[in-house]
C-alpha cells in the first residue's frame, strides 16, 4: 500500500508555520469551549455535589445546537492543530495552545460579566510563562526526527492511560472543589496522549506498508480512543466548574503530557542537555501552579456557576 501522507508536502518541517496555526486553533478551542460550558451549565443541577452527567443528559447534550456550535467551532480548531502536528515537533506545537487560556479568560469575563482579578490574570500569566519557557526550551533542543519504538509506544500508552484514568475517578469522588480540576486533568492526559498518537500515526502512514507495521496498529487505535475518552471527561469539567478552569488545565496539562511523551517515547529528546531537562521541569511545575491558582482565585470557587438559562425540566434530566 502506497503511502498516505505524501513525503514531499509534509515531510519538510516549518516551525513557524506550524505556531501560528496553533495561534488560531487555540482562539477557536477557547471560543468553543465557552460555548460548550454555556450548554451543559444548563443541563446540571448547578447546586447539586456532584455535578457529573448521566447518560441521559450526555444524549441531550449532543442535540443541543449551543453545544454542537461549541462543537463545530472546537473541530475546525482541532483540524488546525492537527496540520500543525504534521508539520512540525509535537515538543513545539502542543505548548503554543496554552494561548486559549486568556482568552477563555477574557470571554467569560465578557458574558458572564464578572471583573478578571489581579489574582486571576497573575494566575494566568504564571500559567502562559511557564508554558512559554517549557516551549523555548524543547524547541531550541528538539529532534527533527520522530523515532517509532512500538515496545516504548505501548508502555508510554499504558502510563498515560492509567494516570489519567485515576485523575478522572478523583473527578467523579474526590473533593468537590477539585472535582473540575481533575476531570480537566484527566481528559488533558488522553488528549495529551491523542497528541503523540497523531505524531506517531502521521509519521508511520508516510512510509509504504505502513499498515502492516505494529506501530500503526497501536496508535490509529488509541487515538481514536483518546479523544472520545478525553472529550467525555472535558464535558464532566465543564459540567463541575468554569471553562476557564477547564481549558486552563488542559492547555497546561495536556502540553506537557504530549511533550513527555514526545520526548521519552518518540525519540524528539535526543538534543536535550540535563539542564534544559530541569529547566522544563520547574517550567511545568510553574504553568501547573498557575492553574491551581486560577481554579482557586476565579470568582465561582466558592458558589456554583450562575449562568443565565433556562432551568431544565427536572423529570427529563433524570
Amino acid at each position: 500500500m502506497q503511502p498516505l501522507i505524501a513525503p514531499g508536502i509534509l515531510l519538510d518541517q516549518n516551525i513557524p508555520l506550524a505556531i501560528a496555526i496553533v495561534v488560531g486553533s487555540s482562539v477557536a478551542y477557547a471560543g468553543g469551549s465557552t460555548l460548550q460550558h454555556l450548554a451543559v451549565s444548563r443541563l446540571v443541577d448547578k447546586h447539586a455535589d456532584n455535578r457529573a452527567m448521566n447518560l441521559r443528559q450526555l444524549w441531550r447534550l449532543i442535540r443541543t445546537p449551543l453545544w454542537l456550535l461549541g462543537l463545530f467551532t472546537i473541530v475546525i480548531g482541532a483540524s488546525a492543530h492537527i496540520f500543525a502536528l504534521m508539520i512540525a515537533p509535537v515538543t513545539v506545537v502542543q505548548p503554543v495552545g496554552i494561548l486559549a487560556v486568556p482568552w477563555a479568560v477574557l470571554m467569560a469575563a465578557r458574558i458572564h460579566r464578572h471583573t478578571v482579578t489581579r489574582p486571576m490574570w497573575g494566575a494566568v500569566a504564571m500559567t502562559v510563562a511557564g508554558i512559554v519557557l517549557f516551549t523555548g526550551l524543547s524547541a531550541t533542543a528538539a529532534a527533527r526526527h520522530t523515532v517509532l519504538d512500538p515496545l516504548a509506544i505501548a508502555i508510554g500508552v499504558g502510563v498515560i492511560v492509567v494516570l489519567g484514568t485515576a485523575l478522572g475517578l478523583l473527578g467523579w469522588k474526590g473533593p468537590v472543589h477539585l472535582r473540575c480540576l481533575m476531570w480537566a486533568s484527566g481528559g488533558s492526559f488522553f488528549y495529551g496522549l491523542s497528541a503523540g498518537m497523531v505524531k506517531a500515526t502521521s509519521e508511520v502512514m508516510k512510509h509504504e506498508g505502513f499498515h502492516d507495521r505494529p506501530v500503526f496498529w497501536i496508535a490509529a487505535p488509541f487515538l481514536v480512543l483518546s479523544y472520545g475518552i478525553g472529550g467525555f471527561m472535558v464535558q464532566q469539567a465543564l459540567a463541575n466548574g468554569p471553562a476557564e478552569i477547564t481549558v486552563g488545565s488542559m492547555t497546561t496539562t495536556d502540553p506537557i503530557v504530549a511533550v513527555s511523551f514526545g520526548l521519552v517515547v518518540l525519540g524528539e529528546g535526543a538534543l536535550i542537555s540535563p539542564l534544559a531537562g530541569v529547566g522544563m521541569a520547574l517550567a511545568g511545575v510553574l504553568a501547573v501552579w498557575g492553574v491551581v491558582l486560577l481554579s482557586k482565585h476565579h470568582p465561582d470557587a466558592a458558589r456554583p456557576v450562575d449562568v443565565p438559562a433556562v432551568q431544565p425540566d427536572p423529570v427529563r434530566t433524570l
